[in-house]
């Protein structure tokens, strides 16, 4: 019996692909009820590696013909499990601080508040949680005083915002963005 080709790995060296899969599946599922085989997963873990590798190599890794992966990969995005997009290095951005933010909401729907501050443009992420906080958010800046001037005179200042609870990401261990939410 034939093995299975292993996907190639990454050297540690190189600079992380600017381009991913962010990818709706979970367990074998993924989209609208689309399951996945192992070429399916082996084609989504080579495009999380590199999203600019070629159907030609995506073909030899997975053990199958190029117009296999190219009627693959239309499948996995027509059923909405996968999306190759562009990822922004943050460093490379300029924003040098990561600041987590727990917000306690008062007086209007944690919802209406949270889509409020999705739309600042140095707010990343937005999530309804349970807990002490409604709100937790994921804040970037490029300096001190621009994170301070978003945390106290544009978040603390918007309608609905009883109480505001940063973080400083001193060191960022892992930030890995290959699920999709929803």
């Amino acid at each position: 019996m034939p093995r299975s080709p292993q996907p190639r790995p990454t050297p540690p060296d190189q600079p992380v692909p600017d381009l991913r899969v962010e990818a709706r599946a979970n367990g074998a599922e993924a989209g609208a009820g689309t399951a996945l085989d192992r070429v399916d997963e082996c084609i989504i873990a080579q495009l999380r590696r590199d999203g600019r590798i070629s159907n030609r190599d995506l073909a030899r890794v997975a053990g199958v013909n190029e117009a296999t992966i190219r009627a693959r990969i239309r499948r996995l995005e027509a059923s909405e499990a996968v999306r190759v997009v562009a990822m922004v290095d943050l460093a490379a951005a300029g924003f040098t601080f990561v600041a987590p933010v727990g917000i306690q909401v008062r007086g209007r729907p944690v919802a209406d508040v949270g889509a409020e501050l999705a739309k600042i443009s140095q707010v990343l992420t937005v999530a309804v949680v349970i807990g002490p906080q409604d709100l937790e958010i994921q804040v970037v800046a490029r300096d001190l005083a621009e994170l301070a001037v978003t945390l106290t005179d544009i978040i603390a200042k918007t309608e609905g915002v009883g109480r505001i609870t940063p973080g400083l990401a001193l060191q960022i261990l892992k930030y890995e963005s290959t699920w999709v939410p929803f």
